[in-house]
C-alpha cells in the first residue's frame, strides 16, 4: 500500500528512465532470447538418481570423512535419510519456483522491450529509428552513425539532437502508459531497477 502511495505522490523521472531503457535495450534483446530458451526447455524433473549423484559428490568433508551438516559418518546412510525426508520433492519444488521466477522476469523484460519498440514505431520517424538502432542496439558511436549516411548529410550535432528526440519519444510513451493501473507494477519495478 505504501508503494502505491509513493507512486501517486512522486512522479517518475521519465526522461531518465527512458535513457536507462534505451541504453539497456540491446542487452535486453539478448537476455530475452536466453530466458526464452530456458522457458522453452521447461522445468527439468529432478530424479532420485540425480539426488544420489549430487549428494554423493558434495556431502563428504574430505578432512574428516564425515558427511557435512550431519553427525552420521556413513555417507550412504545420510543420503538415504535425506531421500526419505523428501529431498527430491524439495528440489523439484525449488526448480518449479525458479521457473516461475524466470517467467516473471521474462514478462517484465518483454514489457520493457515493448515500451521501447512501441515508442520507436509510434513516436519516431524513419531516420530517428535508424539512428536509435545504431546507437542503442548496435552500440555505434556518433562518428560511426554519421559515416553510415552519405558524406556530409549527418553530423555529430544532428545525431545528438536525434538521440534526444528518441529518448523523449520513449519518455513520452512511458509517461502515457504510466497512467494505466495494469502497468503500475512494472513501472515500480523499473524505478527500483534504475535506482
Amino acid at each position: 500500500m505504501d508503494e502505491k502511495i509513493k507512486m501517486d505522490n512522486e512522479k517518475p523521472d521519465f526522461p531518465t528512465l527512458a535513457l536507462f531503457l534505451a541504453k539497456s535495450y540491446g542487452q535486453m534483446l539478448k537476455d530475452k532470447e536466453q530466458l526464452k530458451t530456458v522457458i522453452d526447455a521447461g522445468v527439468p524433473v529432478y530424479t532420485k538418481e540425480m539426488a544420489i549423484r549430487d549428494l554423493s559428490s558434495i556431502s563428504i568433508d574430505y578432512e574428516s570423512d564425515r558427511v557435512q551438516t550431519s553427525n552420521i559418518s556413513n555417507v550412504p546412510e545420510r543420503i538415504a535419510e535425506l531421500l526419505d525426508n523428501g529431498y527430491v520433492e524439495k528440489m523439484n519444488r525449488k526448480l518449479r519456483w525458479e521457473m516461475a521466477e524466470t517467467v516473471k522476469e521474462y514478462g517484465y523484460l518483454s514489457w520493457k522491450i515493448e515500451v521501447v519498440e512501441t515508442a520507436m514505431v509510434e513516436r519516431m520517424e524513419g531516420m530517428e529509428r535508424a539512428v536509435f538502432e545504431r546507437l542503442f542496439v548496435r552500440g555505434k558511436t556518433y562518428r560511426q552513425v554519421c559515416k553510415a549516411y552519405k558524406k556530409g548529410t549527418l553530423h555529430n550535432k544532428q545525431v545528438s539532437q536525434i538521440k534526444k528526440k528518441c529518448i523523449q519519444a520513449v519518455a513520452d510513451h512511458l509517461k502515457m502508459i504510466s497512467g494505466f493501473y495494469i502497468y503500475s507494477k512494472y513501472m515500480l519495478m523499473l524505478e527500483r531497477e534504475y535506482q
